[in-house]
C-alpha cells in the first residue's frame, strides 16, 4: 500500500511539472494557472482509475471536467459548466444501464452491530472512493452513521436498522459522488446537509405511524458537486 501511494504521488508531482512546462511554452494552446494543471492531474488520475475498476461514473466525470478546465482551448467555451455537466449525467446513466453487467461492480458488504446496546455497536462508518458500491446497515440501537464518498455512486439500505432512543445521527459527507439513502417511512428525516452545486432530492415519503413514535434522524454534513437522493420505503 504505501509502495502504491509513493508510486501515486511520484507521478503525480511528475506531470505537475510536466504540464507545467507545457503550459509556458504554448504545446496547450495556451497558459494554464497553477490551479488548471493541479485539476488536469487529479481527473486524469480519476480517469486512470475509472478505467482500472470499469467505473462509469468516473470516467465520464473525469473526462467532463477535463473538457471543463479546457473549455476555451477546445472552443466550448458555451457549453461549461452546466451543459457538460448534465450531458455527462445522461451519458453516465445511458452507459451504465447499457453495460451494467460488464461496468459496474458492485461491492455487496453487510454491515452489521452488535446488539449490546453499547453506544460503540451503534456507530457504522462507511467510506466510497472511486467505486460504485451498495452497503446494508443492521443494527438493533442505531445512533449513528458516518457515511463519507469521493468520486463514487453509493447507495446505502438502512431498512434493517431499528432506533430505540428518540434520535439518531447520519453524517454525510459527499464530493462529485451520487449517494442514495433507503430510509424506513417511520424515521423523521431532518436534512441539515449543505449543498454546494449539488442537489438534494427525497422520494416516497409519508407519514405510516403517528408523529410522537417517529424517531428523529438528522441528516448533517455536505455536499459538493454531488446529488443526494433519500427514498422512504417500507
Amino acid at each position: 500500500m504505501m509502495k502504491r501511494q509513493r508510486w501515486f504521488w511520484g507521478v503525480f508531482f511528475l506531470l505537475c511539472g510536466l504540464l507545467l512546462i507545457a503550459s509556458k511554452v504554448g504545446w496547450l494552446g495556451g497558459s494554464l494557472g497553477f490551479w488548471s494543471i493541479i485539476f488536469t492531474v487529479f481527473f486524469i488520475a480519476g480517469l486512470v482509475e475509472g478505467l482500472v475498476h470499469f467505473n462509469i461514473p468516473v470516467i465520464v466525470f473525469s473526462v467532463a471536467f477535463l473538457l471543463i478546465v479546457y473549455a476555451k482551448q477546445l472552443g466550448i467555451t458555451q457549453l461549461v459548466p452546466w451543459t457538460i455537466l448534465g450531458a455527462a449525467v445522461f451519458i453516465s446513466v445511458g452507459l451504465s444501464l447499457l453495460f451494467h453487467a460488464r461496468f459496474i461492480h458492485l461491492n455487496h458488504l453487510r454491515l452489521t452491530t452488535p446488539s449490546s446496546g453499547k453506544a460503540s455497536s451503534a456507530q457504522v462508518k462507511i467510506d466510497a472512493k472511486m467505486v460504485s458500491t451498495i452497503r446494508y446497515v443492521r443494527s438493533e440501537d442505531f445512533k449513528e452513521a458516518a457515511i463519507t464518498a469521493s468520486m463514487a455512486s453509493l447507495k446505502v439500505y438502512f431498512d434493517d436498522t431499528l432506533i430505540k432512543g428518540d434520535s439518531a445521527v447520519i453524517n454525510i459527507h459527499g464530493s462529485l459522488s451520487g449517494i442514495e439513502l433507503y430510509v424506513p417511512k417511520t424515521w423523521d428525516i431532518i436534512v441539515q446537509v449543505e449543498p454546494v452545486l449539488s442537489g438534494i432530492e427525497e422520494k416516497g415519503g409519508g407519514v405510516t405511524v403517528a408523529e410522537t413514535a417517529r424517531p428523529r434522524v438528522y441528516l448533517k454534513g455536505d455536499l459538493n458537486l454531488s446529488g443526494l437522493e433519500i427514498n422512504y420505503i417500507f
